[in-house]
């Protein structure tokens, strides 16, 4: 029997592709779907902290599909958009992307494409029907694809880049942090002397796609790029690292670039003094906040909410830099029926946290949260109200977020543990004065 979700948190698969080709420049959407799928993923994509990118919400080319499409078939509505998206927007590639309708109706978007490159068009398709699969899913085919048929347009060059890597993984929109995750895994590993296709940011990500079959190492950060790295290591040998989530604080950065190394022709002695570096300019401010610690009491029992990558790297930074207990952990990127068995599910978390759970339905979230026996939620905008009946504070920190603006804010390496640092302490210093507000309140209260 099928598990029923009641008000899921994460969009469609057609959000998840849009989001993702949206965070790479010189990539352009053509969705075919109706005009309100794009609506929603724009809405979707404000919910990530930033919108996204240049070509996305109002602006993001549609077929627009109407009621005679769905009886007759959109093949040649499609056909259209793309002649017209390719003559009024300049893009390096373009990428279709179709819909629940399409779907269901059977349009044969794959014909329009070959059609499209038959003319000498720079046009792919990916197959991100709303009903296969959520948002995860959706940056999971996109990415699959694009590494699998891109080459068929822009034939990577045969030599190998020894000390070229491509970072799988993290999903735009979906980790609010990711433009600034990416950036700083950019500065670190290029620290040690390696190349980096991180594919979303400023740089042309179209070109990172193109050279990405050069690479000599695929780097994931989540089970969400598995599938596209197997993909590169089938067609072109790439091996590839996984790693439970980004690396956060001096003991995890100083682990994944020795990983790295081994894997790669770096020199050791810039590899040991980058490290040394950065673990000293993290001391220095880490060791500047222990008043903080013993005056705030830092060490509060929290609860995690987030995906699965997320949740591992916030409680178990919190767990081993800050004295924290992670007494709930709720992972809201697993998608397996109520009746499977606890090993299926990530050991990891349940390692981590004292009760772990494992749904993305907002309701039972909630019920879990105001029945835990915390002090803390780190999640996002959608555990505050299961806060305020608590009387407890909320640190926002997953997808998605509402009320905060998030542009290329960053948890990872050691400058993003000190932000991480910072925010937590932030929260614990408004929960200690909370605290003492309804201390304080309740005693004037209080005849005699």
């Amino acid at each position: 029997m099928q598990t029923v979700i009641k008000s899921p948190r994460n969009g469609c698969g057609l959000h998840g592709a849009l989001q993702t080709v949206q965070g790479i420049r010189g990539l352009v959407p053509i969705v075919h779907a109706n005009a309100g799928c794009a609506v929603q993923n724009y809405l979707a994509g404000k919910a990530g902290g930033a919108g996204m990118g240049s070509i996305s919400g109002a602006s993001t080319f549609s077929t627009d599909v109407q009621e005679r499409h769905v009886i007759f078939g959109g093949a040649s509505r499609l056909r259209e958009q793309i002649k017209n998206t390719i003559k009024v927007a300049e893009g390096d590639l373009y990428i279709v992307l179709n819909s629940c309708e399409s779907a269901m109706v059977g349009d044969d978007v794959e014909a329009m494409t070959r059609e499209a490159r038959e003319q000498g068009e720079a046009v792919v398709e990916c197959l991100t029907a709303g009903f296969h699969g959520d948002s995860h899913y959706g940056y999971e085919s996109v990415m699959t694809d694009l590494v699998k048929k891109l080459p068929q347009i822009r034939p990577a060059a045969d030599k190998r880049r020894i000390r070229l890597v491509n970072l799988l993984g993290i999903l735009p929109g979906q980790d609010i942090c990711f433009r600034g995750d990416l950036t700083e895994l950019k500065r670190i590993l290029q620290g040690i002397g390696a190349e980096v296709n991180c594919f979303f940011g400023p740089e042309n990500g179209v070109e990172e796609l193109v050279t990405a079959p050069n690479a000599s190492l695929n780097l994931v950060f989540s089970k969400w790029g598995r599938k596209a790295a197997a993909g590169l290591e089938e067609r072109y040998n790439i091996p590839s690292l996984e790693f439970a989530s980004v690396p956060t604080g001096p003991q995890e950065v100083a682990a994944f670039v020795h990983a790295v190394a081994e894997k790669l022709p770096l020199d050791e002695r810039v590899i040991r003094c980058f490290l040394q570096e950065e673990e000293d300019e993290f001391r220095y401010y880490y060791r500047g906040l222990v008043d903080h610690f013993y005056e705030e009491l830092a060490g509060k029992s929290v609860a995690v909410v987030g995906d699965e990558s997320t949740v591992l790297r916030v409680g178990g930074f919190l767990t081993e830099y800050l004295g924290a207990s992670v007494e709930t952990a709720v992972v809201t990127d697993y998608f397996g029926k109520a009746e499977n068995s606890r090993e299926e599910k990530s050991g990891a978390v349940t390692a981590l946290a004292r009760e772990a759970y494992f749904t993305q339905d907002s309701k039972e979230i909630q019920d879990i949260l105001v029945h835990s026996d915390v002090e803390l939620i780190l999640g996002s905008s959608l555990e505050q109200p299961a806060a305020d009946k608590r009387q407890i504070v909320s640190l926002e920190v997953s997808y998605p977020v509402y009320d905060k603006a998030v542009v290329n804010k960053s948890y990872a390496g050691n400058r993003g543990a000190l932000t991480l640092i910072e925010d937590y302490l932030t929260a614990v210093k408004t929960a200690n004065r909370l605290k003492e507000q309804r201390l304080y309140a309740y005693i004037n209260n209080t005849a005699g």
